[in-house]
């Protein structure tokens, strides 16, 4: 942990538990799948459909083949992410660092996040990702979205001393950077051509499949991981009871 790291982390941090409404305030921005992921994702589906009415058929077919790049590269981003976390030497939260003397905002509870590496942050590579996304298909809204992402997802996890101010830095530049790569016609084009072939097929499977992408994009696939690790634990309780 530098010095810079730890200054950031306790500056911020000094304004928690000073004034109850904030920390709740944050504690529930934090916390809040709605105001998060809800709120990206609306966009997402405001720029696809949007772009219909104000540009030709190729650029909507542009435009909608970058939104759609972005949602698919955030899927083996998130996995790189969490991989590297498990992978690289364990980092404790900035709240269970004793030496930094953090405060615990009202409203705030910090141990779920207790046995989780704190580096690389997946909130901050999953939402500047998708501003990277939405940012190349309209810059206004994309300038809109990384500042929400730094004010109302970043910084929180600052204040609550759930990330370093590196965690994020990093987390957000590998998300910028994955998701940049919808400039890549080529590369674009080799990863969406699948879902356009479905779209082709059965339009009703194609929405269908990119509305629940969306709803788990949104949920920072929590519910795929809840499932993928109770699928291996019953694999785990067969096992144990073929040999028995």
């Amino acid at each position: 942990m530098s010095q810079l790291d730890a200054s950031i982390s306790v500056f911020v941090n000094g304004f928690a538990h000073r004034w109850w409404i904030l920390d709740e305030i944050v504690s529930f921005a934090e916390c809040s799948q709605l105001i998060k992921g809800g709120l990206f994702l609306t966009v997402f589906f405001y720029l696809w459909f949007h772009s219909k009415e104000e540009a030709g058929k190729a650029e909507v077919t542009e435009k909608r083949s970058i939104l759609l790049h972005t949602l698919l590269v955030c899927i083996p981003g998130i996995i790189v992410i969490r991989a590297l976390a498990l992978l690289l030497p364990f980092r404790p939260r900035p709240l269970f660092n004793p030496a930094l003397h953090l405060r615990l905002a009202a409203g705030f509870n910090p141990y779920n996040f207790a046995t989780w590496s704190s580096f690389p942050s997946d909130h901050a590579f999953l939402f500047f990702a998708l501003a990277t996304g939405m940012f190349l298909v309209n810059r206004k809204i994309g300038y809109f979205l990384y500042l929400y992402a730094a004010l109302f997802i970043a910084l929180p996890r600052l204040f609550l001393g759930i990330h370093y101010a590196s965690d994020l830095a990093v987390g957000g530049l590998f998300g910028m950077g994955t998701a940049s790569t919808a400039n890549w016609a080529r590369l674009r084009s080799w990863i969406t051509r699948p879902a356009w072939r479905l779209q082709e097929l059965s339009p009703g499977v194609f929405y269908g499949s990119l509305f629940f992408i969306s709803i788990e994009t949104a949920e920072l696939y929590l519910p795929l991981w809840a499932a993928a690790h109770g699928t291996w634990k019953l694999i785990q309780l067969l096992q144990i009871l073929v040999r028995r």
